[in-house]
């Protein structure tokens, strides 16, 4: 049995598609329908079966999902997330898909024992099968598979996403990688219909691939099908897609051009790459402001044929009347090292003024585009700098006090059952604080007891309750400076 064949007898109880679109089916139906109206719940299931089993913690979860975007409480907010798409689930009656989301001590996951399948993955797993066989049959039928299983681009309505842009781009490389291939086996083996087949429905994928036309033109040539192939010739250099003349009946010698330039442009781009920095540094790119205009043009351009949307946005430093210069041009520095830090690579920005930066992210809507924007506006208002501290209002609450006395105890993390636990909680504690470049101060709660709350360091009578010389030990492993203090 081939293995196409074999793909067709097993179908797995859960197929996701997120090639092209996105949708769940359970023994063959689709479902869930419901859960597009969702934005937020959508994602979840999504970013989550992209990690392919997985375990995400909740705030790596958070910080995708909201990115920056304004939320009183993220965390409650996914919880409720969660719990709608296990309610869609029950009102379906999806015993299937019950436990799809696993959650423990603070980790979510795609259940990887689930019965499912996914076309991302298959068309992972497909290209790397293809790149290890080395019978042709059997190659041509498993790229035929993944030519068949690519519907589009991953998750389009998501495309501007992090989480979906560099998967996308690796996805498009393994088919456009089998398409190519298929196709000069199918040139090998003389299969001048099947070529054109392939071309076609390649062709409404990839409508600009001046490789596609050629191959088909060819192949209608072959086959004397001369009217469609110079209609096929005339469409494709109306769409500019042609950039070599086709006459009739020599759509060969033009193909023979195309892949000669193509060699030689490989070769060029190898020397050109080599020539070239790194891009191991991650982060956008700051350049000047006629640098600037030159890139938005290019962009421009881009966003007219590819329909790539690109969102534009100013950030001011609005420094108080008593700021002094030095202080303001710091201000502005660090605001330029919190772009280049929290943007991509493929996002540019530019001083534009003493005060200001214009910045341009590629892909991103207006409303995508916000959430980047207000993660840098949270991080330089984190910086303690410029006369502002950053102060940590309450800490510490250990819950330890004498067995007869734990009736009715509060404190933060559950009760300890000795005394040394507490001075390895506050150790802990401490070092977390020590370890932060932002804190510049805490105040200790609390010093002693009070009615319910037993997590002071003295009784309520003020007798201490533990070693104070351990307990000094321990909080003068805190470095002091200008900027530090404790209470």
């Amino acid at each position: 049995m081939d293995i196409r064949a074999e793909r067709m007898t097993r179908m797995a109880t859960i197929e996701i598609k997120m090639l092209g679109g996105f949708e769940i089916r359970v023994n063959g139906k689709p479902v869930l329908a419901q859960l597009a109206q969702s934005r937020k719940a959508t994602a979840l299931v999504q970013y989550l079966v992209l990690r392919r089993g997985e375990r995400v913690s909740h705030k790596v979860l958070t910080d995708t999902l909201w990115a920056g975007e304004r939320s009183t409480n993220p965390d409650m907010a996914l919880r409720a997330i969660l719990h709608r798409f296990r309610l869609m689930i029950d009102a379906e009656g999806l015993d299937e898909m019950k436990g799809c989301i696993v959650t423990s001590r603070g980790y979510y996951q795609w259940n990887p024992h689930l019965d499912c399948s996914v076309d991302v993955f298959e068309v992972n797993d497909l290209s790397e099968l293809a790149r290890k066989e080395s019978d042709a049959e059997k190659r041509s039928r498993i790229y035929e598979q993944i030519v068949n299983l690519y519907d589009g681009r991953l998750l389009p309505q998501s495309a501007s996403e992090p989480w979906v842009e560099s998967v996308s781009v690796r996805l498009h490389g393994q088919y456009r990688t089998a398409i190519l291939n298929l196709l000069e086996l199918c040139k090998k083996w003389g299969e001048s219909t099947r070529i054109v087949t392939l071309c076609t429905r390649a062709l409404e994928l990839d409508p600009y691939e001046e490789r596609l036309y050629l191959e088909k033109i060819v192949a209608l040539e072959t086959l004397g099908r001369h009217e469609e192939a110079e209609d096929l010739a005339r469409r494709g250099s109306a769409m500019g897609c042609l950039h070599h003349a086709i006459e009739p009946g020599r759509a060969g010698s033009a193909y023979r051009q195309m892949r000669q330039a193509d060699r030689n442009m490989e070769s060029e781009v190898s020397k050109l790459i080599s020539a070239l920095p790194d891009t191991d540094n991650t982060g956008a790119c700051i350049c000047d402001f006629e640098t600037f205009k030159e890139i938005y043009r290019v962009q421009r351009g881009v966003q007219v044929r590819y329909g790539l949307q690109v969102f534009l946005a100013i950030l001011t430093v609005a420094p108080s009347q008593n700021t002094d210069a030095a202080e303001t041009a710091l201000m502005v520095e660090q605001l330029g090292d919190l772009i280049r830090t929290n943007l991509r690579q493929c996002d540019v920005a530019a001083r534009y003024t003493d005060m200001q930066y214009v910045v341009m992210l590629s892909g991103s809507t207006a409303e995508s585009g916000t959430g980047p924007l207000e993660r840098i506006k949270a991080a330089f208002y984190r910086i303690p700098a410029h006369g502002r501290y950053l102060l940590i209002g309450e800490f510490g609450g250990i819950l330890w006090t004498e067995s007869t006395k734990r009736d009715n105890s509060w404190g933060y993390g559950g009760m300890l059952t000795n005394e040394e636990g507490f001075y390895e909680r506050l150790e802990g504690l401490i070092q977390t604080i020590a370890s932060s470049p932002d804190v510049t101060g805490f105040c200790y709660t609390q010093l002693t007891d009070i009615d319910l709350e037993k997590n002071g360091i003295y009784y309520y009578d003020r007798r201490p309750k533990l070693d104070m010389q351990r307990i000094k030990t321990i909080f003068e492993k805190i470095p002091t400076s200008s900027k530090t203090t404790k209470e």
